[in-house]
């Protein structure tokens, strides 16, 4: 059906076409759908070949199979609202494929593209999905659901998207570079502000990302369950230069802002990542979860991650003191991990790795990670929970940190506590509760318990909040109190369930600050009794608490650190 002015279809009819030479429709001019239902069997090359503009306002659209594109439109595609179902299999083709903006703002999408380097909506400017449903299944090697060269904008709609294929390596400047099927991508920037998504990559997709972007991510208001399954792999770049290629829920080389919204990602392949902002090639690309002085309900985001990391080079990995073989480069699985700094506002974050090796750290800034508010809770099995490389700051917020072998909270570099409510549960010794090896740790405000079978001291002359190291047993009950009998602080120590350097001992130290201790006064230190009554939250007790029998020691605070022996050995 070949036309060389513009096509407007109204009615109750039916058009059944088969494209035997080339393309099933090729309209020269604008098209608009108002009602009926068009029916392409099959096509030589392009289901609908537009040279203008196509606006689908009504109306049943079903492409059984195109032997090129499913609609080639060299204009603008605006979709208002109708019922229509794409399917390609040929290589590198398109359900839909647009020169201008692609719109949705009602109806009914489904689409499956088969083919190797296939999309399912492919528009060289701009994406808006504004309402309406979209299914679309893609199963070729490195296609993609949704591809934008320009913007992406999603401000409402379903939008379901299983994609299964996996990565293929592209030779460039003879160099291998991994081509991902992605469920979502864009070359410039995405803006999330509602929408319902479900994404999904399973085993077969390795090295997937469920939304992707070369440039900035922002979501501020959208329901999301985004899994991917496939293993990561390495690969040779050139010569005997080695990487590996993992999957990630969210990703992007700029900016992630990630504001409100009810957010759950899981990732149980290999080196698998739920959120990666920036690379080596990207080092000041930042992550924000919350907004300032924002509801904690508004943003609830839920993490992962299961599987192992991937070696790279031979040799270990981190941890102290160093075992044999130790030194080697692995792609380790993350929850969150931003390449630049990382600020979290607000939310209820909540972050579990569940690994049997090194790498599956929970919240990691590759430099600065600042912590202004929020209700944060993170399990890590092997690792750190939550890990700064260059600085690590605690403004306010409420956070649970645990990990079964390694640091609860853990800086590479400085270590500030200035307000909030933090408790970091480290493991044996030599980890830490708090650690920031031997950088300066600094106290002015907050409270804050860490525990583990070692912890980083206080910087003494910049602290202005004193602290208590307590030299205790796991599993001791601990409570401070006043002179006057005020309790301060009544703690269930936890017991260590992992491990630690070996052979180091089984001493668990305290470290305790809060505003309520201050020097030039005297407390009382209970420990081997027993708790009963109040409100527990991760051992720390409130209200109507009783403590009964053990063992109890005064003290005098006189400096900023102030040693106490409750029935430890000390470190």
């Amino acid at each position: 059906m070949d036309m060389p002015c513009e096509l407007t279809v109204n009615g109750t009819g039916t058009l059944q076409i088969t494209g035997n030479a080339k393309h099933a429709m090729n309209i020269e001019g604008p098209i608009t759908i108002n009602s009926g239902t068009i029916r392409i069997l099959g096509s030589d090359s392009d289901g609908i070949h537009g040279s203008s503009n196509l606006t689908w306002n009504g109306g049943t659209l079903d492409i059984v199979s195109a032997g090129s594109d499913g609609l080639d439109i060299s204009g603008n595609v605006t979709i208002q609202n109708g019922d229509l179902t794409i399917h390609t299999t040929a290589e590198s083709q398109r359900c839909i494929k647009v020169s201008g903006n692609f719109t949705m703002n009602d109806g009914t999408l489904n689409m499956t593209a088969t083919g190797t380097d296939g999309k399912g909506i492919k528009a060289d400017s701009n994406v808006f999905i504004n309402g309406g449903s979209i299914g679309i299944g893609h199963s070729g090697d490195m296609s993609k659901g949704i591809k934008a060269d320009g913007d992406i904008s999603i401000t409402g709609g379903i939008i379901n998207i299983t994609s299964s294929g996996s990565t293929v390596l592209e030779s460039v400047n003879n160099q291998n570079v991994p081509a991902y099927c992605t469920a979502i991508k864009c070359d410039t920037d995405i803006n999330i502000t509602g929408g319902d998504f479900t994404i999904t990559l399973p085993t077969s997709n390795h090295g997937g990302k469920g939304i992707s972007t070369d440039g900035n991510l922002t979501i501020d208001g959208a329901t999301m369950n985004i899994t991917t399954q496939g293993d990561g792999a390495t690969y040779t770049v050139s010569g005997s230069t080695k990487d590996a290629y993992t999957s990630a829920c969210l990703r992007s080389d700029g900016n992630m802002s990630i504001l409100s919204g009810n957010i759950t990602l899981n990732s149980s392949g290999t080196g698998g990542k739920g959120i990666n902002v920036g690379d080596d090639s990207h080092t000041t690309s930042t992550l924000t979860l919350g907004t300032t002085g924002g509801n904690d309900d508004d943003l609830i985001l839920n993490v992962t991650t299961s599987g192992e990391r991937i070696t790279i080079s031979s040799g270990g990995g981190g941890g102290w003191p160093p075992g044999p073989g130790q030194g080697g480069d692995y792609a380790n699985p993350k929850g969150i991990k931003s390449r630049g700094n990382l600020t979290i506002n607000s939310g209820t974050v909540t972050v579990n790795c569940t690994q049997n090796n090194e790498g599956g750290e929970c919240i990691e800034s590759k430099a600065t990670l600042t912590i202004n508010g929020g209700n944060i809770e993170t399990y890590s099995k092997t690792d750190d929970p939550i890990n700064a490389a260059q600085n690590l700051t605690i403004n306010g917020g409420t956070i649970y940190s645990h990990s079964d072998n390694n640091d609860g909270i853990d800086s590479n570099g400085t270590l500030f506590l200035n307000g909030g409510f933090a408790i970091a549960n480290g493991a044996r010794q030599p980890e830490e509760g708090f650690d920031c090896d031997w950088n300066q740790f600094k106290i002015t405000g907050g409270t804050h318990i860490g525990t583990g079978g070692a912890t980083s001291d206080p910087t003494q002359n910049v602290c202005t909040q004193p602290t208590l190291k307590i030299n205790t047993q796991p599993g001791y009950a601990i409570q401070v109190l006043k002179s006057d009998g005020t309790v301060i602080c009544t703690y269930q120590c936890p017991t260590f369930t992992g491990g630690g350097g070996g052979g180091w001992g089984n001493n668990m130290v305290m470290l305790f600050t809060d505003p309520q201790l201050q020097t030039g006064q005297s407390y009382t230190v209970k420990y081997g009794g027993t708790i009963s009554g109040g409100t527990n939250w991760n051992g720390y007790y409130t209200g109507n608490v009783t403590y009964t029998g053990g063992q109890s020691t005064n003290v005098n605070v006189n400096s900023m650190v102030t040693t106490v022996s409750a029935g430890g050995g000390g470190w």
